[in-house]
Parts: C-alpha cells; structure tokens; sequence
C-alpha cells in the first residue's frame, strides 16, 4: 500500500506519539544545526569563513569573484549598483496589474507599520527625578532577500517598508544577480520604494559587504532578512560587527481547529506553506471527521500546483495531521511548535488565541489565509522559525528603533537617592562611584 501523503497521528498512540516528539525535535534544530549532523555544516561553515575574509580585504573584487561563480559567470563591477533608468525601464515593463498589486502592498504595509509606530512613553516623576524613554532610528540598515527560486518584490516590501517608518535614513538593498535578482517586479518594487542604494550581490559576499563596506557597497549597522544557510551562516559569524534580525529559516504553518472548521480552507493553507522548499505544515484537530476530510482535500488540491516535488515531501516528511480531543493537549502543542504561522479555525478563536503563548503571526477564521500576511495585509511575512517564536518576533518597525533611556535627577532627588547609591558602590568596592554622588551632595 502506498504511503499516505501526509502521515495521520493520534496522541493517544504511543507510536504516533512519539513520531510527533521526533517532528518537533527536528524542527528544533535550524537547517545549520541539522547540516551538522550530516557532517555539512564544518564546510559550509569554513566556505563562509573564506567568503567573508575575502570580501574584507578585496571589497568589489571578491563580490564580483562570488557572482561569476554563482550566479553570472559574466558578471562585472560595473553591474554591482543598479542604476535608476534600469529601475525606470523595468516598472515600464511591468504590467498594471502587477504595479497595482505592488503599490497597495506597500500602502497597507505602510499604514499598518505607522499604525504600531511607538511613541515615547510619558516621563515617571518622582520629587526631583524623570525617568523616561526614547525611540530613535538606526542610522543605517541593510536588507538582504533570496533570488534563487523564484523573484521575491514581496519580501522586499515587508523589510523595507518597516524601515522607512521607523525612519532609517539610509537603506542597501542587496540580492543575487540571478535571473530573478534582476526581475523586473523587484526592480519596479525597487522604484515604487524609492530605494537607490541598490546592488547586485548575493549569499554570504553580500552580508560580508554590507558589513564591511567596499567601495561601491556601503558598511551598515543592522542586516535583516531571509536566505539560505551560508547566508545564515554569515549574519551569525558577523554578529557583534553589525546588528542582525535572527535566523529565518523553513516557512511553517500550524492549524488549529474543530470539526466546524472548512477542510478546504484548511487544505490549501497547508499546500500554500508547503511548496516553500523547503516547508513544513501541521493540522491540530480535535474532530477525526475533519482529519480526513482535510487528507482528501490535499490530494484533490496538489494535482494542478505545480511544486509537487516540494509540497509532497513537505507533506510526508515534514508535516502531519495531529488528532486530540483534548483542546487543552492541541494547544499546549502548538506552543510547543511555536510556529511562524498558526491559523486558528475554531468556534472561539479569540478564547483560543488568549492560550497561544507562541506564535510568528496569527491567522484568526476560516477567511484570513497566510497568503493575505504574506502580501497585503500589513504585517511582515519575515517571521521567526524554527520554534524560535518562542523568544523572537517578526520583522517590524521595532527591528528599526534602538530603545534608550532618558534619566534626569535634581539636588533634591539625587539627595533622597544618594545613601542607596553610596552604599552599594561601596559594598561592590567602587569607591569612585560613591565618590561621583558624594561630590554633589557634600556627603
């Protein structure tokens, strides 16, 4: 008998559930940690190592080198900044439709990264002290997204976006000079931003550029956005030199549900995360009935995609339907997963969403599918994996801003404050501490 196509778990099993153990350990380990188990992380770790000490010290020339090997064997410095009749020309050639589609994306994302702006919070006063604290913007970021499969305009308008909200003044662009690098949607995505510092560079020679800065591609403080493992890699290795976002891995989606949810809703939401290559997708259910219909709905959805290859292994080896009728156990799992995406199709979703401690984003209903966050809802689909939701967040104005006290004593607040202050200085055995309170209160 043939393999189902997406493995059906009980969790009152105890096989089933210890599979469901083994899919969450796996998810737990990043794509650097499972390479490692495979004996590919030390080369692809030294390959990096080796990207990066070359762009430091031959700037252009080691990007160029990188590109001609990966990307454009003919490939030149003169190609690495895009200029702005390029940009120009490519939104010509766009079609209305899509220039549309790119232009209410930024708009919604705009509005909704405007709308979680924060403000400074009002001062705490005490008799003769304020405390306070202040947003301000990174003076400089760079943005990095993947060319290889397919032309991301998206991914570019939800990293750019929140940054020109939170008001970075400056802003590199780069990604690979592939085919889909020099796209025209992403070219056009390019001009609608008014975005000019704008490069062709790819994998880890780009975040190693944008860290270092070579001559035609500026040094930054913070480098956010996703890629493949030697990208990963590289943000992690040039962590402490400049700012990074995390590591945004495999795409993910988790839903939960009752009988009364929509199985083909459920469905092409799981087919929707599982054509990412690659992807991972899980249906938590309290209703067998549903399990079933949802398993028949994927063979019936699949046949017309066309990232079979994708989607089935995503499916058979990286996804399951998971059957409890304990609503209490199919939630605690989800914080378990703690995923980029959760859907939540249940009759009280909002009862369930107060009891999801983790999660990337939050789809509420059976008409709020991932595919609106990932495009025009307003939220960034840059999103933490990896059960990272755990303790990361996705990617927003707040990726932006630098949080800094604002602390200001009179005579008459630093003299109430004054024999705490002395005291512990004194007992951590810094005399000159003390000292500094002293001298103004003549203690």
């Amino acid at each position: 008998m043939a393999a189902p196509l997406i493995p059906l778990l009980d969790l009152g099993v105890e096989a089933d559930k210890k599979r469901v153990e083994e899919l969450l350990a796996a998810l737990r380990l990043d794509p650097a940690d499972l390479a490692l188990q495979r004996g590919e992380r030390a080369r692809a770790a030294a390959a990096v190592q080796e990207i990066l000490s070359d762009v430091a010290l031959r700037g252009d020339a080691a990007v160029v080198d990188t590109a001609r090997k990966f990307d454009d064997p003919g490939f030149t410095g003169a190609q690495i900044r895009v200029a702005p009749e390029e940009m120009r020309e490519a939104s010509a050639r766009v079609p209305q439709g899509a220039m549309r589609a790119i232009r209410r994306s930024i708009a919604q994302v705009r509005e909704y990264q405007e709308h979680i702006m924060p403000r400074d919070p009002a001062p705490l006063r005490r008799p003769g002290v304020e405390l306070g604290l202040r947003f301000t913007p990174l003076d400089s970021a760079g943005i990095y997204f993947p060319a290889g499969r397919a032309s991301y305009p998206s991914s570019l308008i939800m990293l750019a976006v929140p940054a020109q909200v939170a008001g970075v003044k400056r802003l590199a662009v780069c990604t690979a000079p592939s085919r889909y690098g020099r796209s025209d949607l992403v070219l056009a995505a390019c001009l609608e931003l008014g975005l000019t510092d704008v490069f062709r560079a790819g994998g880890a020679a780009a975040i190693a550029a944008m860290a270092f800065g070579t001559a035609t591609i500026p040094a930054v403080d913070k480098i956010v956005g996703p890629g493949n493992l030697y990208v990963q890699l590289a943000k992690r290795a040039l962590a402490g030199c400049v700012g990074i976002d995390g590591f945004l891995g495999p795409s993910e989606i988790v839903t939960i549900a009752y009988e009364t949810g929509v199985p083909a809703f459920i469905a092409s939401d799981l087919l929707a995360q599982a054509e990412h290559d690659p992807g991972s997708c899980f249906l938590l259910t309290t209703s067998r009935g549903l399990a079933e219909a949802v398993t028949l709905e994927l063979e019936k959805q699949r046949g017309g995609l066309k990232r079979l290859p994708a989607i089935d292994k995503a499916l058979s080896a990286r996804g399951a339907i998971i059957v409890d009728g304990s609503l209490d156990r199919l939630i605690e799992l989800a914080n378990r997963f703690a995923a980029e995406h959760v859907n939540i199709q249940t009759r009280d979703d909002r009862a369930v969403l107060s009891r999801l401690r983790h999660g990337g984003a939050v789809f509420l209903g059976p008409y709020s599918p991932v595919a609106a966050g990932d495009y025009v809802a307003g939220p960034s689909h840059c999103l933490p994996t990896n059960t990272t939701a755990r303790f990361g967040s996705g990617i927003s104005v707040y990726e932006f801003l630098k949080r800094s006290s604002v602390e200001r004593y009179t005579a008459e607040g630093l003299a109430a404050d004054a024999e705490a202050i002395v005291t512990l200085a004194e007992e951590e055995q810094l005399d000159a501490h003390a000292e500094s309170v002293r001298v103004r209160t003549g203690g």
